[in-house]
């Protein structure tokens, strides 16, 4: 959990990113320096949060102020590559920390439907609802 002055905003849109670190990792997105990263449109997280765009921005520059997170353009009309700090005073456990999850059905769904459809940024990020 964050401690600290975090909205509310900020403390969703973390967790949500967080749980996208870990599909990010099984899909091999890793910089070239070891890092993984995730690749989530504002719209996609909006709706994803049932928020809208401005309230996403204002938690992403929230987080950003607060070194959390660091986001790296990746040209003209592209979603934005968004690399997780881990403080040290949060407890984590996900198999980006090297600890194993049981899967889920929604973990499963993901898998089928990656072997059927093209992927995408949202697909290889976050699990469909």
């Amino acid at each position: 959990m964050l401690a600290g002055e975090y909205s509310i905003n900020a403390k969703l849109l973390y967790g949500l990113l967080l749980n996208c670190t870990t599909l990010s990792q099984k899909s091999g997105w890793v910089s070239e320096d070891g890092n993984v990263y995730v690749i989530y449109t504002i719209k996609q997280m909006a709706d994803d949060l049932d928020r809208s765009e401005r309230t996403v921005k204002t938690a992403l520059r929230e987080l950003e102020n607060a070194g959390l997170i660091t986001r790296v353009r990746q040209g003209w009309n592209q979603a934005n590559r968004i690399f997780l700090q881990i403080p040290d005073r949060v407890q984590v456990s996900s198999p980006c920390m090297g600890q194993k999850l049981p899967t889920s059905n929604t973990d499963t769904e993901y898998k089928e439907h990656s072997k059927t459809e093209p992927m995408t940024a949202f697909s290889k990020c976050c699990i469909w609802r």
